[in-house]
């Protein structure tokens, strides 16, 4: 499969709970609008998570078994496959390389994460700090090279500046949460 950006976040959150339990669209689409975490963090319609199913499962990330349920119309359930479980946790471990996706990519992955492997939570903090510690220093050298009279510009790189210093305590905020 080739490598999504963070924006394919909801195919990956498709994948982890297909791993937690196989599943039809309708119980995945539930299961999303009900779980008070990941609804906190995503929202889809119903029409989006069938195509991404599909979409996964062409791609060879899930496979398909039929459920019959007697009068009623039958079920695709999926299931992970090989190539599916091996996607998920590159996902899962790899930090988020644009700060426009923490909140959405990165809170996802430690959803997924805490409930399989606390250690590799910490492995993925840590990860995380050294790139937004990268970001930081990036954002504070070309604020220095900035001129004086370049307002505008200097309050557009203290505003992301403090967006990144916020994002390193609240990853510190996470580590102490989960380690303590």
């Amino acid at each position: 499969m080739a490598k999504k950006s963070s924006a394919h976040t909801l195919e990956y959150i498709l994948l982890g709970l297909i791993k937690e339990q196989p599943a039809h669209g309708y119980a995945l689409y539930d299961r999303l609008r009900n779980t008070s975490e990941l609804s906190l963090i995503w929202q889809v319609k119903r029409s989006k998570l069938y195509y991404l199913l599909d979409k996964l499962e062409t791609e060879g990330l899930l496979s398909v078994s039929v459920s019959r349920r007697g009068p009623y119309p039958d079920r695709k359930v999926y299931q992970l496959t090989s190539a599916g479980k091996k996607a998920l946790g590159i996902w899962m471990n790899s930090p988020v390389m644009s700060s426009r996706y923490i909140r959405l990519a990165f809170l996802s992955k430690l959803y997924f994460l805490l409930k399989e492997n606390e250690e590799g939570t910490a492995e993925l903090i840590d990860q995380q700090v050294k790139i937004c510690q990268g970001w930081l220093q990036n954002l504070q050298r070309q604020h220095q090279a900035l001129e004086m009279d370049e307002f505008i510009n200097s309050q557009v790189f203290l505003f992301r500046i403090g967006q990144i210093n916020a994002m390193l305590e609240w990853l510190e905020n996470c580590r102490e949460q989960i380690s303590g």
